[in-house]
């Protein structure tokens, strides 16, 4: 069998060696929790997925969700993946889950094979001397488009709404905030967004799945004159009687799909006939290979994708680079229409800021893509040494 090649000629050996996980979080201070109208967070927690090559070549990825839970799951895939060449990752994790069908690949074991799915493209880019979108069979670009992601609904230590977005106004070209608590507070909440904002920027309204089918119609007309950008998850993600009826009365553009597993599930919800964009988690929808799927099935059905994001600086730029490999849908110009990737702009993540040895590189509501193989993302060990939670 043919082995790959690296540019200078030398046979690498994509066999995957050793799978490790580590937890990482951070937690915010007393009464300065913030979050959406279903709840308040008060950690920042994740686990990132470490994958070592025969080569020597260590890739990186995320899971979202929490670390316990997704550290169950690492025996079962060292015993499925460690011995394997990393090119047959595909054919692996299908094997895997047809042998697991009870157990399924929509519990947390989503999750955990997500980041690994991540972190064996990352070490697959870098084996290839290949950014990850280029592997992914993305053109070579610059950046991507992001929105800023933050609005959230904060105990009293925390940056309340007006604050959190003069923070970052005029930085962006469009910004989430988070909308679920009653028809009133959300008309007060958009129009604080449209005034600091102004009118000629996207704002997006999230209501994370707080309300039945009938009063997210009844927010929907209370904010159409505000001209949100879309309405995501307008109700429970498990809810899809709630989706098919809003199919019909709807006005406004959705979003959803953050909290749905593989593209069984996507498909399900693309179903309802309720959704405009899909939104795809690569930290827990099933990384690079699922969420390609997903995209192929938004495509099919004349619906657009904007991946989820909600975690580490590794889970930003996974979907980064998942953004940067799809192809331009449905006109080559679509500088109008972007894949818009969320960047969560709350004042204290440590996991965005401090875990690389690199920052991420933003400017005015462009994310850098790297030239570097891989993610071309490098993590810092001290750092990530201070962010490791005992478990």
């Amino acid at each position: 069998m043919n082995q790959p090649l690296n540019q200078a000629g030398v046979v690498q050996d994509a066999r995957i060696e050793a799978i490790d996980m580590v937890p990482i979080g951070s937690f915010l201070p007393e009464n300065g929790g913030y979050g959406s109208a279903r709840e308040i967070g008060h950690a920042r927690m994740a686990t990132l997925v470490f994958v070592r090559l025969a080569s020597g070549i260590v890739g990186i990825g995320e899971c979202y969700g929490p670390p316990k839970t997704t550290l169950a799951y690492l025996d079962i895939l060292r015993e499925a993946y460690v011995g394997q060449s990393a090119f047959d990752h595909r054919a692996i994790w299908r094997r895997m889950t047809n042998v697991l069908y009870h157990v399924r690949a929509q519990s947390q074991l989503a999750a955990a094979i997500s980041g690994l799915d991540i972190a064996l493209h990352d070490g697959l880019g870098k084996l290839l001397g290949l950014p990850v979108y280029r592997l992914l069979g993305g053109e070579e670009q610059a950046s991507i488009q992001v929105y800023a992601s933050g609005g959230y609904f904060h105990e009293p230590k925390a940056l309340p709404l007006e604050a959190q977005l003069e923070r970052v106004a005029g930085e962006f070209d469009g910004y989430k905030i988070k909308i679920g608590r009653g028809i009133e507070s959300d008309i007060e909440r958009m129009q604080s967004a449209r005034r600091i904002l102004g009118d000629d920027v996207a704002i997006m309204a999230d209501i994370n799945g707080a309300y039945t089918a009938d009063i997210a119609l009844e927010s929907m007309a209370a904010l159409a004159s505000y001209r949100p950008y879309w309405i995501e998850e307008p109700v429970a993600p498990e809810d899809l009687p709630g989706f098919r009826r809003l199919a019909a009365r709807r006005s406004l553009r959705i979003a959803a799909g953050e909290a749905s597993v593989n593209a069984v599930e996507f498909r399900e919800l693309a179903a309802t006939g309720s959704v405009d964009v899909l939104m795809p988690d690569l930290n827990l929808c099933g990384g690079f290979v699922e969420a390609l799927r997903i995209a192929d099935l938004a495509h099919l059905g004349g619906l657009r994708v904007s991946p989820h994001v909600w975690g580490s600086a590794v889970g930003i730029m996974a979907a980064a680079h998942f953004a940067a490999a799809l192809p331009s849908q449905p006109h080559p110009d679509r500088h109008h229409t972007p894949t818009w990737v969320e960047f969560d702009v709350s004042a204290n993540n440590p996991l965005r800021e401090a875990l690389l040895t690199e920052p991420l590189a933003l400017t005015k509501g462009q994310l850098a893509l790297p030239t570097a193989p891989g993610l071309g993302i490098e993590i810092d060990d001290e750092r990530l040494a201070a962010l490791k939670i005992e478990l």
